[in-house]
């Protein structure tokens, strides 16, 4: 009877066997542990001669330096035709050489960045930010459904290509609630709320103002949606990810950036905080807050700061905060910028923390 039962059970043993060797390649956060490990560059386009033959020895160049130290992802600025104006197609020369040299490549797109503000006064004026006393801003209204449009056609362009990601930067409203007061979309607003921004005090002691801080946030969402049902209905394998300000409950309310939300509706695969900081200690407690965050709905790639507005990194603490990182069990970093990620920095990692 004994020999009966284990016969009997024996396909079901086998089944949870294989289960169990299947779930163990998983961490709790739902990704393979045995994922290679993401290392990223955020790369401007003016790192390369104008010259398509010349940028092309010069990128095989940057590349081959990037593949000796496990570079494997890179998010790309200005690639579309009418963002560099080069006369040749920028886009398609990284992609080319970068997946002969397994790296994926990533366009970033950003619809909360200046423009051109004399252009885009005789274009489109209606789209722009316009201040409470009727100034205009150097920047696109996110709030309104023509200029999420115009986000949405952009990335439709890069989905042409054979891309892995769509990267978002300055996904947001520019700093310090700098939201716009024009009459179509105070009249939005009102149309939900049954007042005008315009018409309370500015301040968080108003429900309404609390409510417009919320309503502009979700357009921003809004936006990050619509990216995402396009790449959906591409049906090709991208990624979406997107740069945030380090604290979402600052950047809830200062720009309109809630990205614990689009993480908790399935809208970005991953997250990539900028912690520009030369205090590992704030940069773990930040990448930690992030982890939280993010939960079990995206990946959290930690931005580390090279050289920038915020921060000048020495060696030593760059090798602290992809430790860091590690420790976290974030699976990758990403490194601001190709300008000031120098060989000098690179050398020092191929001897260390990304040594062979």
């Amino acid at each position: 009877m004994y020999k009966t039962m284990i016969k009997l059970l024996k396909p079901f043993l086998f089944a949870g066997f294989i289960l169990i060797c299947s779930l163990s390649d998983w961490n709790c956060s739902g990704k393979q542990q045995n994922n290679p490990e993401v290392r990223a560059v955020w790369l401007h386009h003016g790192l390369f001669d104008r010259s398509e033959a010349i940028a092309r020895e010069q990128v095989r160049s940057l590349f081959d330096s990037y593949k000796e130290i496990g570079i494997n992802n890179l998010f790309c600025y200005n690639t579309l035709m009418d963002e560099h104006n080069l006369g040749w197609d920028y886009l398609q020369l990284l992609i080319e050489e970068g997946h002969k040299r397994d790296m994926k490549i990533h366009p970033i797109f950003y619809p909360g960045h200046e423009v051109n503000l004399e252009k885009e006064m005789t274009e489109h004026r209606g789209w722009l930010i316009q201040n409470m006393d009727s100034s205009i801003c150097p920047n696109f209204n996110i709030a309104l459904p023509e200029v999420r449009r115009y986000w949405v056609d952009r990335v439709s362009t890069a989905l042409e290509y054979e891309i892995d990601g769509i990267h978002l930067d300055y996904i947001r409203f520019p700093v310090n609630q700098h939201f716009s007061y024009d009459s179509l979309t105070c009249s939005m607003f009102k149309k939900e709320f049954g007042y005008s921004p315009m018409d309370v005090s500015h301040d968080s002691g108003s429900m309404i103002w609390c409510e417009w801080i919320k309503w502009n946030g979700k357009q921003v969402t809004s936006l990050v949606s619509e990216i995402k049902d396009l790449i959906v209905k591409s049906g090709k394998k991208v990624l979406l990810g997107a740069d945030v300000f380090p604290s979402l409950e600052i950047s809830k309310v200062e720009i309109g950036q809630d990205w614990s939300e689009w993480a908790r509706m399935g809208l970005i695969d991953f997250v990539c905080p900028m912690l520009y900081c030369n205090d590992p200690d704030l940069f773990k407690e930040y990448v930690t807050d992030a982890i939280t965050v993010s939960g079990n709905n995206c990946a959290v790639w930690p931005g580390i700061g090279i050289a920038t507005s915020h921060n000048k990194i020495t060696k030593e603490i760059l090798i602290q905060e992809i430790n860091i990182s590690r420790e976290k069990g974030t699976g990758g970093v990403v490194f601001f910028s190709g300008n000031s990620f120098n060989q000098d920095f690179r050398d020092t990692l191929k001897t260390t923390v990304f040594k062979q």
